[in-house]
């Protein structure tokens, strides 16, 4: 059985960079409250990224910005040991994104999501973020109208 590190990487898809893309824009709006849509519009354009990329990534970074008091209250209740404003900026940034897109997102699959954040909490912010990101995601989807 070949192990994780000699797997073949698969190209990235559309979604995952159209999440990578929306956690960069909204991580800068945890420095600089109101700045998310100025930094995805930046850093579509740095990235040179495909229109259907960019537009998935503004649904995310609108519906997080507008969402955010009720996405946070989700993550306190499914990770109540944790306050929400403790929790490292990269895993609370990924959980209001990916709980967004769960909750309100009729056009991506939960499962899509809930593997892309996994993906990028493991990259971003490590094992532990990982696993945090996992149990609150699978808590969210399996609840009712949390969509699986």
């Amino acid at each position: 059985m070949a192990s994780r590190q000699n797997r073949a990487r698969r190209a990235p898809t559309a979604g995952l960079l159209a999440r990578r893309l929306a956690l960069l824009a909204l991580f800068e709006d945890e420095f600089r409250p109101g700045s998310a849509e100025a930094a995805l519009d930046r850093l579509a354009v740095e990235r040179d990224v495909p229109d259907d990329v960019r537009a998935h990534a503004a649904l995310i970074v609108g519906g997080v910005s507008e969402h955010r008091a009720l996405l946070d209250r989700r993550i306190a209740a499914e990770a109540p040991l944790i306050p929400v404003p403790e929790l490292g900026r990269v895993e609370r940034t990924i959980l209001r994104s990916a709980i967004y897109e769960v909750l309100y997102s009729a056009a991506t699959p939960s499962g899509e999501t809930m593997r892309d954040a996994v993906s990028l909490a493991r990259i971003y912010a490590g094992d532990a973020a990982r696993r945090l990101v996992n149990g609150v995601l699978g808590s969210v989807s399996r609840s009712p109208g949390g969509g699986t």
